[in-house]
């Protein structure tokens, strides 16, 4: 009989997700921008542009250049690095929550993960720059920074090829773990030493197709199919939500045009 798994938030199954919340155009002076809760983590992403660079080296004459700011909360405390939550639930050490990854590092995958998504050629010289801030993050911080990149893209009317969708999923290190697979972890079990963390960048707008990942511990190659199996799973979830996100935001502005 199989074990039921229960989990620290009170969630059993490790296929279950928090709930989710979001705000569309909640910032003025962006794009386009989105604020987006994954549970108690929350992320405030904005897009500026497109625009003209203000630096001329970054123009490139056939396509745009994605910028990525990945802002934490904790920097302007310390900021120093960690290998693993701090399994209080509420990451405010001053260390980024992503496993030991620098901000520069989370930078550099956001952006190769959404420049594949955006149809950069159709905004020849120009920037579009991306800063997500962490409002408060108690795991699967990640995965929910881009997903709310791309609902800042969508509120910017950015034009996309794709509609990409993050997941973090924990995986057990050990052979006799290699099916225990937790979708959208708490800080408390991102902590747990018995678990590698993976983020899953799947494409929505085609079947079965991984965009990007990025991993942080051991695992095998069971462990990694099952997640992106999970993410396949997770990822129909999103898109209904994002929808219905874009569809009531349309609706609110529909109501104050008249």
């Amino acid at each position: 009989m199989k074990q039921t798994i229960k989990r620290p938030d009170g969630r059993t199954g490790g296929g279950t997700l928090r709930p989710l919340a979001s705000e569309l155009s909640c910032l003025q002076r962006p794009d386009g921008s989105a604020k987006l809760s994954s549970g108690p983590t929350q992320i405030l992403a904005a897009v500026y542009g497109p625009a003209a660079p203000r630096l001329s080296g970054r123009e490139v004459k056939d396509r745009a250049v994605v910028s990525v700011v990945f802002k934490h909360g904790s920097k302007s405390q310390g900021g120093s690095s960690s290998t693993k939550g701090n399994g209080n639930g509420n990451n405010n050490t001053g260390a980024p929550p992503a496993y030991g990854a620098t901000e520069r590092e989370l930078e550099a995958f956001i952006a190769e993960s959404l420049v594949q998504c955006i149809d950069v050629k159709r905004y020849p010289r120009t920037v579009i720059e991306i800063v997500i801030q962490v409002i408060k993050a108690d795991g699967s911080v990640v995965g929910t920074a881009i997903n709310a990149a791309v609902l800042a893209l969508l509120d910017a009317s950015i034009h996309m090829t794709s509609l990409p969708i993050a997941c973090t999923c924990l995986v057990g290190r050990g052979i006799e773990n290699n099916k225990d697979i937790r979708l959208d972890p708490t800080a408390v079990e991102e902590g747990d030493e018995d678990f590698s963390t993976i983020v899953i960048v799947t494409n929505a707008s085609k079947e079965r197709s991984v965009i990007a990942s990025i991993n942080f511990g051991s695992y095998g190659l069971s462990s990694f199919l099952s997640a992106i199996e999970g993410s396949f799973r997770a990822s129909k979830t999103m898109v209904a939500f994002f929808r219905l996100a874009v569809e009531q935001k349309v609706v609110r502005e529909s109501k104050t045009l008249w």
